[in-house]
């Protein structure tokens, strides 16, 4: 597992021009996101009663903002608003994908160059289909799962204590969506190396042990330095905390192609031959 580790971020840094373009792409994105966020709840939480709200000004703060939702159109603006910036995200995020599977490709081939782009014009159709497909079977579980899982929230608003009896319907949910991601991504480096999507699914039931650990020492790698950052950035208000944020975007990029390098080969390094 560690040679693949070592292999996924030499590939990570023939990139890291791609990570510096990702970064970006996510500093804008959460720019918009940011101010988008920004332009409607602070005029509503100016709205909120004093320090020492009486019962009678909580009640008024939240029928008027009941009458808002039913009768504003200001709410279905932001609606449309904040459905524009995830229909953006939806179509940049494949064609990321596969500008770095392109780039693997032609890592693989001892190929040297800036491939990324020439991988997004190229195989941005199949990335696409496949990124739809893993939209739909992550939240197809929801139909089942939210409507069991929604009482339990509501009472969790009075009772926190209640949110313990959410937590076997999220972790099963999110297993499931870890495993549909991983079980496509193999197909896509099948797919797009044209080495065939079923000797794919094979390679990564032959080698599911090291894909999974690969993803939970990266993974949990990633999850415990980008929590420190985000305890130092509060910890460090002003400037340093503001630059230290915006390191962890960087890193949160980063991390992200080494878990696809890593990957890639484990998948490379598998025998791709059906029985």
């Amino acid at each position: 597992m560690k040679s693949y580790a070592s292999q996924g971020w030499i590939s990570v840094k023939d990139q890291l021009y791609v990570s510096i373009l990702l970064f970006l792409y996510r500093l804008l994105w959460g720019y918009c996101l940011y101010r988008l966020v920004k332009s409607a709840v602070v005029p509503l939480l100016m709205r909120y009663p004093d320090s020492a709200p009486n019962e009678l000004s909580r009640l008024l703060f939240f029928y008027e903002g009941e009458m808002s939702l039913s009768l504003s159109n200001t709410v279905h603006t932001y609606g449309w608003l904040l459905a524009g910036l995830l229909l953006i995200r939806m179509v940049l995020t494949p064609l990321i994908r596969a500008g770095i599977f392109y780039n693997l490709h032609q890592e693989a081939k001892g190929e040297r160059g800036l491939f990324f782009f020439i991988g997004m014009r190229k195989l941005w159709k199949p990335v696409a289909l496949f990124y739809l497909v893993e939209l739909i079977l992550t939240f197809v579980p929801g139909y089942w799962i939210l409507p069991k899982v929604l009482p339990i929230l509501l009472s969790g608003v009075r009772e926190p204590i209640l949110l313990l009896h959410a937590l076997p319907y999220a972790a099963g949910w999110f297993l499931f969506a870890y495993l549909v991601r991983l079980l496509l991504l193999y197909i896509q480096f099948g797919l797009t190396s044209e080495s065939g999507m079923v000797s794919s699914m094979l390679a990564l039931v032959r080698r599911l042990g090291t894909a999974v650990l690969l993803s939970i020492s990266i993974g949990g790698s990633a999850f415990v330095i980008l929590l420190l950052l985000s305890s130092a950035s509060i910890f460090w208000a002003g400037l340093i905390g503001l630059i230290i944020q915006q390191a962890s975007y960087f890193l949160n990029g980063l991390f992200q192609i080494w878990v696809i390098s890593a990957q890639y080969h484990v998948w490379k390094d598998a025998p791709l031959d059906s029985p």
